[in-house]
């Protein structure tokens, strides 16, 4: 029988600063500081065998993942056992790995997820170990900010948060592989109002005028016995979906019904459909109100709005933008295939994550209806089975809810 591929790793924060020096009086504060320096995840235990592993990828939310480890097993694996004698949730974080040997001679395993465990259940019927756990992004869910800005760059803004994070006891996220999207952005938060930093990021990224944004991780001294996780912010200039590669740069191969994967159904929602759209924000105390109107959908069917209430935006140009997003997904209805891989279809499963803006093309005959054509990944969630075998169950929507129309 083949070797597993898949491997779980622990990880436990390590302090990178000192908090004897945390008082900003001090002269070593900036240089030396646990709240400037922070912390980072310090690997604990490898080679740590699971019974079952889940993990996925949803589009403008937070990846979390699903693994259960034994509480018992064989010699080589009850001394890594014993280092997780402690574990508790949020003190600890996890890497899921995969090993190949194919795509690169350079490296035998690599990172496919990884992210801070939030909840756990030891099961000592079964004797397993269940392990919940989000990725990095979830940090932010716990940290809140207020102020303004007015005309600051996308992506400005999020450096901004992220350094300031960084230094009060943060985790380390990188933004250097962040690029600018030439566009600006406003917000006003009041000094009452305090705002989660990720609801804000995600708010940037999930619009028309937006970009695909992605955290990303990888380990650093690889299999060393300081190897430790490092984390950062990716994403793209704009919101066009970009064709699916592999990791050797070539383009994934279709997904056809019944040659390497199995469409099981297809999903037709007309709820979402709309021809008048309205995006309402705030100017201080005052509502600012911005429409926009699909005049050729409205002549094929009777009016329909849909209301967007964007209290954290001031500004009518953003909020023009908010009601062009509602029309293009209002435009003509969606349709969502869902589509289940064939064991081991992609060496690896990350890329098809949905927060890189992948599209794939996708071939289908129902007998009812014929599908060819690319769709745009909005999840991905991989199962692993015993034999270590993976299989991604993918939503799916078409290329044209991305794409701007001529409303007026």
């Amino acid at each position: 029988m083949p070797q597993n591929p898949y491997e779980v790793r622990i990880y436990k924060w390590r302090p990178m600063g000192d908090y004897r020096y945390d008082d900003p009086a001090h002269q070593l504060h900036k240089t030396h500081s646990l709240k400037w320096k922070g912390f980072r995840p310090y690997i604990v235990a490898r080679g740590i065998p699971a019974a079952s592993i889940e993990y996925s990828f949803k589009l403008d939310e937070i990846g979390q993942a699903a693994v259960s480890i034994p509480l018992d097993g064989a010699e080589e694996w009850q001394q890594e056992l014993k280092k997780l004698a402690g574990i508790e949730p949020y003190k600890y974080c996890i890497g899921i790995v995969r090993k190949s040997e194919d795509w690169d001679t350079r490296q035998e395993s690599y990172l496919v997820w990884s992210g801070i465990i939030w909840n756990m259940r030891m099961d000592l019927n079964t004797r397993l170990l269940q392990i919940h756990a989000r990725d990095f992004m979830s940090f932010y869910e716990t940290r809140n900010h207020t102020g303004t800005a007015k005309s600051k760059e996308q992506v400005d803004l999020i450096r901004a948060l992220v350094y300031s994070e960084n230094i009060n006891w943060g985790i380390n996220t990188e933004t250097t592989a962040m690029v600018d999207t030439g566009r600006s952005y406003d917000w006003n938060a009041q000094p009452g109002e305090w705002r989660e930093v990720a609801r804000d990021i995600y708010d940037m990224a999930d619009d028309l005028s937006g970009f695909f944004l992605a955290m990303d991780s990888a380990r650093v001294n690889m299999d060393d016995p300081d190897e430790y996780l490092r984390c950062w912010f990716r994403n793209t200039r704009d919101r066009t979906p970009r064709w699916a590669t592999g990791r050797d740069g070539n383009p994934l191969p279709t997904l056809k019904d019944r040659v390497n994967c199995e469409i099981p159904e297809v999903y037709l929602d007309g709820t979402q459909v709309a021809n008048v759209s309205y995006a309402i924000g705030r100017s201080g105390n005052l509502p600012i109100r911005r429409r926009k109107d699909n005049v050729l959908l409205r002549r094929e069917v009777p009016v329909r709005d849909v209301v967007g209430r964007f209290d954290r935006i001031a500004d009518a140009k953003t909020l023009d933008s908010r009601a062009e997003t509602q029309l293009a997904f209002g435009n003509k209805g969606i349709r969502v295939p869902r589509v289940i891989t064939y064991p081991s279809t992609y060496q690896d499963p990350q890329t098809l994550n949905p927060n890189l803006g992948i599209k794939i093309n996708v071939e289908a005959n129902t007998g009812f209806m014929t599908i060819k054509e690319p769709f745009v990944v909005t999840e991905n969630r991989v199962h692993v089975e015993g034999d270590g075998t993976d299989r991604c169950e993918l939503t799916l929507v078409q290329e044209s809810l991305f794409q701007k129309g001529q409303w007026e």
